[in-house]
């Protein structure tokens, strides 16, 4: 009876990877299209704030050459102002100079707000750089890792379930039914270990004469509470050796 619990244990492991590789095989594509999704965010973000420090230099090269081209024209209606015949063209020249050194002084103004306007985004970026390169990495690699599981899932299951029908027949069948039965209504577990006469299935005490019969291991007994098949706790440290 012994190497039956414990072919049940192995059956029980197994089961509940078939099903984690189940699970893994409907989730891991959405999963791969959210940290898709996050990989373009944090990229977009990343380069929207490039895009305003390229946007600001456009802006400020613009306003420099409307600069100039203001400069020139003063230089030139100046040039103009001997040619001038009457008092009232002189006044219009003048006017027209006055009028061009006041959008010299704005665009001077807002030349310089530019410029420290970048030299802060300049700066900003720097800190965020490198945090987003290290969350665009990890990112990636959790990807990649995900995309590579999903590549093998066919084998990993294809093997384990291979390796379920031959536990499976060294099963007495109506062992192996009450095991399936359980399986389906105990949420994929059927076998749960019994420690200090607290089943780790529902977490609820067993009689203690019910225990010493679970550590005899002559045959099967049942959780009075969660119904599932009790086996020793020293049957979980074999397993794990």
């Amino acid at each position: 009876m012994k190497k039956q619990l414990r072919n049940l244990v192995q059956l029980q492991q197994v089961d509940t990877r078939i099903r984690a590789q189940k699970f893994q095989k409907e989730t891991y594509p959405a999963e791969i299209d959210r940290l898709t999704d996050q990989i373009t965010q944090r990229v977009e973000a990343f380069e929207e704030e490039v895009t305003r420090i390229d946007n600001l230099e456009k802006e400020r090269r613009q306003k420099e050459r409307a600069l100039e081209a203001a400069g020139e024209k003063i230089e030139k209606i100046q040039g103009r102002l001997h040619e001038v015949k009457t008092n009232k063209e002189y006044q219009a020249f003048l006017l027209e100079i006055d009028h061009l050194k006041e959008k010299i002084a704005r665009f001077e103004v807002e030349i310089l707000e530019h410029l420290d306007a970048i030299d802060k985004l300049r700066e900003a970026i720097k800190g965020t750089e490198k945090t987003f390169k290290e969350e665009k990495k990890a990112l990636e690699e959790k990807k990649a890792l995900l995309e590579d599981d999903i590549v093998h899932l066919p084998d990993t299951l294809s093997a384990l379930l291979e390796e379920r029908d031959k536990l499976a027949e060294t099963i007495p069948k109506d062992i192996l039914k009450k095991y399936k039965t359980l399986v389906e209504k105990r949420g994929g577990v059927a076998v749960s270990y019994v420690k200090d006469e607290i089943c780790q299935g529902c977490h609820m005490n067993i009689p203690p004469q019910l225990f010493n019969q679970v550590q005899s291991a002559d045959k099967i007994y049942l959780c009075p509470h969660c119904n599932r098949i009790l086996v020793p706790a020293e049957e979980e440290k074999e397993e794990k050796k």
